[in-house]
């Protein structure tokens, strides 16, 4: 009959092990610390260069979805698409009416007005 482990001693090692590492929670993290432990580019404002965007952030472009993202994606990567969303209408479902309204979104985003 095999012996059973008890689990306890998880237990008690699971704990032992948290705590060690909650003993440092209380300091407070200055920028520097918080800049060191985020993920990259998670703390940077969102991109407003359209032709530098990746696909997750073209999607929070209106009018523009995960397939259409990709389609953007592909046509810069493969035949050098550039120009910005003027460029984009050569890209099937994306017209003067979505190419204006991604504009006056990226206007807005980037502080800019007419």
């Amino acid at each position: 009959m095999p012996t059973k482990e008890p689990t306890w001693i998880y237990v008690l090692a699971g704990w032992l092990l948290a705590s060690t590492e909650l003993a440092g929670a209380d300091r407070a993290l200055d920028e520097r610390a918080i800049r060191e432990r985020a993920p990259f580019g998670a703390l940077d404002p969102p991109a407003t260069d359209p032709d530098r965007m990746s696909p997750r952030e073209l999607r929070a472009l209106p009018a523009i979805g995960p397939a259409r993202a990709l389609a953007i994606a592909r046509a810069r990567w493969e035949s050098g698409l550039g120009g910005g969303p003027e460029a984009w209408e050569a890209i099937p479902g994306i017209g003067p009416e979505t190419v204006r309204s991604i504009r006056e979104a990226l206007e807005l985003r980037s502080g800019r007005t007419r």
